[in-house]
């Protein structure tokens, strides 16, 4: 019973639009709106490209930034250009 409401809570806490869930895989637009998960570099970061805000949620976390490269990471952050960090 206890973890239900442990898990309960993680899933309403916020940091800007974002509801933060039990992981980074977890993490929403409180709009609803369509996030996505990308790379820059070592550092995973989640976007609401409808909100302009992106957040960071953790580095090497997962393997796959290393079969990426420097012009996708510099892609990657050229799409959040003039976006909020939300912290």
């Amino acid at each position: 019973m206890a973890s239900a409401n442990v898990n309960e809570m993680a899933t309403k806490v916020q940091a800007g639009n974002f509801c933060l869930g039990e992981c980074f895989a977890d993490i929403r637009c409180v709009h609803g709106h369509r996030t996505r998960l990308f790379n820059i570099g070592r550092d995973h970061y989640v976007a609401c490209d409808e909100c302009r805000t992106y957040i960071s949620v953790g580095s090497n976390l997962m393997s796959g930034w290393r079969q990426e490269n420097l012009d996708m990471w510099d892609a990657n952050w050229e799409s959040i250009r003039g976006y909020r960090e939300v912290r």
